[in-house]
């Protein structure tokens, strides 16, 4: 009976994961290989899809598996807060007065541009307004975990990685605020019976954005003055622990947005104290286990019979194409009429290729909500979450590799691996 306690099996789950996410890290090192890649293609070989095909292993034993994989998804809005707490820490004022012209068109031209080149592809193959516009919402999102893991195992300071951190902040931020609006706006054009109001488009919309930052901002401001006080290294990590996840739990709760929460958690850190807390090595050592265990657990999402289904993968492959286009071609766009320096207009696109993280978050949320009104509305809900899934892991592998190239073309990538 111990042995097959549900606590103990999560255990058992949990070392194996680390185990082979160290055997993975070693390979990848000795390789040069970003991380992610190998964590990304672990999860795969782990995933249900793959596991559910062993005719030796019982439905018991297959039931029990799954159960414990859906156990963990909560560290899916942990490692995504905290990615989101390390972008906003990025957000340091100074340098946004500095490149104001320059990220507002870059952010602005990347994500507009993913939004319009998704939505009319979608349309082109026949799918409906709604369905268009959920995909375009999607695909403005760039999810940093990958792009930043990249960065702080390959990269230097420099002005390129600068400003593509800075950029990513933006694109969370703008990617949160386009959902936030959007999203309200597919469900009425799907459910006919619900009727278009100021409430329902807007009013609740902005409201919970609205409550979100200020979540961020009283919570961080009371955290770091607490941190400025603290003496003790064991304590100021407690703190940073507490803030966080304290933070996210309080988003949950209010059903407001933990990233958005978090993301105005890290600006607060940056930007409030008068001398920079030193917060970030704390934050790198912290995640990194957790970041293991969330790519790890993405890969385990993916269902391989997909391949074979010609509609989805025309879908899929449409969606990620003109995604990638909209993104790179836009930042190009952007940082070309900005007059940014010549390496950051030719390869900042490259590091805002990655979704994984909060795409599946907005995935998921849409199949719950969307789930709701059943028939054919069910049946696309689920539609847009498989392809998020499936898409995730190609974007992820591409875009860690596409950043490294970037770095490398940017003269910013480390001449050794530590």
């Amino acid at each position: 009976m111990m042995l097959n306690h549900k606590s103990h099996r999560l255990i058992y789950l949990i070392g194996l994961l680390f185990l082979a996410a160290f055997i993975v890290k070693t390979i990848t090192d000795k390789f040069r290989i970003p991380s992610v890649v190998g964590y990304i293609l672990l999860g795969t070989i782990f995933s249900q899809s793959v596991v559910g095909n062993f005719s030796f292993l019982s439905k018991e034993f297959l039931a029990w598996y799954n159960y414990l994989l859906n156990t963990l998804n909560f560290i899916t809005v942990l490692a995504v807060s905290f990615i989101s707490f390390g972008i906003g820490t990025s957000l340091y004022i100074k340098i946004l007065k500095k490149l104001e012209f320059e990220l507002t068109l870059i952010v602005l031209f990347e994500s507009i541009g993913a939004f319009v080149l998704v939505s009319g592809i979608m349309l082109l193959l026949g799918k409906e307004l709604f369905v268009a516009i959920l995909f375009g919402t999607i695909a403005t999102a760039t999810a940093p975990a990958a792009t930043v893991m990249v960065l702080k195992e390959y990269g230097i300071p420099g002005e390129y990685s600068a400003t593509l951190m800075v950029v990513l902040a933006l694109d969370e931020f703008l990617a949160l605020l386009i959902f936030s609006f959007m999203e309200p706006l597919s469900y009425i054009l799907a459910s006919p019976e619900v009727e278009l109001t100021f409430m329902n488009m807007f009013l609740t919309p902005f409201l919970r954005v609205t409550a979100a930052i200020l979540l961020g901002l009283v919570i961080g401001y009371i955290s770091q003055h607490l941190m400025i006080k603290c003496s003790s290294e064991s304590r100021k990590i407690l703190l940073i622990l507490a803030t966080i996840i304290g933070t996210s739990a309080a988003a949950v709760f209010f059903h407001i947005s933990p990233l958005f929460a978090n993301l105005t958690l890290g600006f607060v850190y940056r930007n409030v104290p008068k001398s920079r807390l030193d917060v970030s090595d704390k934050i790198d050592v912290l995640t990194v286990p957790l970041l293991a265990t969330f790519f790890i657990l993405a890969g385990t999402k993916l269902d391989i019979s997909n391949l074979f289904d010609q509609t989805f993968l025309i879908v899929a492959f449409a969606y990620t194409f003109m995604r990638m286009l909209g993104k790179v071609g836009g930042a190009h766009l952007g940082a070309k009429l900005s007059s940014a320096p010549k390496h950051v207009e030719d390869y900042i696109g490259f590091g805002l290729i990655p979704q994984i993280g909060i795409t599946i978050d907005l995935a998921f949320i849409i199949q719950k909500d969307f789930v709701h009104i059943g028939g054919n509305v069910s049946n696309i809900s689920m539609l847009i979450l498989n392809v998020i899934l499936f898409t995730s892991i190609f974007t992820e592998i591409f875009g860690s590799l596409a950043t490294e190239y970037a770095l490398i073309k940017s003269d910013e990538m480390k001449t050794k691996r530590c």
